[in-house]
């Protein structure tokens, strides 16, 4: 199969590029769409409670229509809705992100509203399972930051540089009545049972950071920094500092594709309380045979804690084998088989400690 899939993100990330359901004058409907399956062959959860030793399908299964239009020769906006089940038990449809983008110039626009946060390699198609190898992007780095998208503005200007292209995009905002999931160390303070599946509503205010990337036939490059301050009143926790940083690149090249990052997360006052500092990273390798993507990820999940603050640290490593088939045009079938070992002392990221636990999932993606 000669097609890439850093093409096949790109080209989902402007799913415009991808078909489109109709058309009524200039306004685009376009859609993805998961169906997986999981299971566990332990008794322990998964951290959300969404992986267990029964088959189930909360974990991965969603659906998404983004709608985009042109309002006039410099103007757009485009916005998406997400059908999924994470949190709860009621699949429930939301408004994920939605911006105007204005074309200062051919390559520089600036955009407003509520923005998909470029965290890490995928962060801004990381709900379209067809653009990735994975079934879920690795969790040792991707669970590392609770927020998907900020309310406010950021600037892409590209450049060329030779046979790469260069992409610099700061931004500045917030993102409030965020949920994040309670640590299962915290829980006895809020008069909740171990084993208890809790989220929490914070604040992050003051958010700035920049995304610089660079891209050419073969791959990218991407690295980022941001900073902000949170506040979570269920914890007592008032505009303490967080840094966060990542660094990643991609490969697909005569058929071999690789993926790998690396973040960092420094948390200070309260807050480091019940979310600590952590580090992790990971590191895909895969080979495409015609229609088969057989692949290997090795992934790590690790303490930062260097100023001996309070927070207890989730660390664990883990080795995902998987196989990715292509079923045609827009859809591809997927299964894996993952083998996660929490470090000693510790659960990772599971409800309690265990020795290890093998996962199994299989997923169909579909965009249209």
């Amino acid at each position: 199969m000669n097609k890439r899939l850093y093409m096949a993100a790109a080209a989902v990330l402007l799913l415009s590029r991808a078909g489109s359901l109709f058309a009524i004058d200039n306004i685009e409907f376009n859609g993805f769409l998961t169906v997986g399956a999981t299971r566990s062959d332990s008794s322990i959860d998964s951290q959300n409670g969404n992986i267990t030793d029964d088959i189930g399908f909360d974990q991965d299964s969603r659906v998404g229509i983004q709608v985009s239009a042109d309002i006039n020769s410099r103007m757009s906006i485009t916005a998406q809705l997400l059908g999924t089940n994470r949190e709860d038990d009621n699949f429930d449809a939301s408004f994920d992100w939605g911006y105007v983008s204005y074309a200062v110039s051919e390559d520089f626009d600036v955009r407003g509203g509520k923005i998909k946060f470029p965290t890490f390699l995928v962060s801004d198609y990381i709900e379209v399972g067809y653009a990735y190898p994975w079934i879920r992007p690795p969790s040792e780095v991707y669970t590392s930051n609770p927020i998907t998208a900020i309310s406010g503005v950021d600037v892409l200007f590209r450049a060329r540089l030779g046979v790469t292209d260069l992409l610099v995009q700061p931004y500045f905002g917030t993102a409030n009545d965020q949920d994040a999931l309670v640590p299962q160390e915290v829980l006895p303070a809020l008069g909740l049972a171990p084993g208890t599946v809790k989220y929490e509503n914070f604040d992050a205010k003051n958010m700035a950071g920049i995304n610089i990337a660079l891209s050419g036939d073969i791959g990218a490059l991407r690295a980022g920094y941001l900073q902000t301050e949170v506040s979570a009143s269920g914890f007592g926790v008032k505009d303490d500092d967080v840094s966060f940083w990542s660094v990643g690149a991609n490969l697909d090249w005569n058929n071999i594709i690789a993926y790998s990052e690396y973040f960092q997360r420094d948390i200070d006052g309260q807050a480091n309380a019940f979310f600590p500092n952590q580090k992790g990273w990971y590191a895909t390798l895969g080979y495409r045979i015609d229609r088969f993507l057989p692949h290997i990820t090795v992934a790590q999940l690790l303490d930062d804690n260097s100023n001996n603050d309070p927070g207890v640290a989730l660390e664990q490593d883990s080795v995902t084998l998987g196989l990715r088939y292509e079923l045609g045009t827009g859809a591809a079938l997927k299964f894996e088989a993952q083998r996660v070992e929490p470090k000693s002392g510790t659960r990772g990221l599971l409800m309690e400690p265990t020795n290890d636990i093998n996962i199994y999932s299989i997923a169909v993606d579909v965009i249209f």
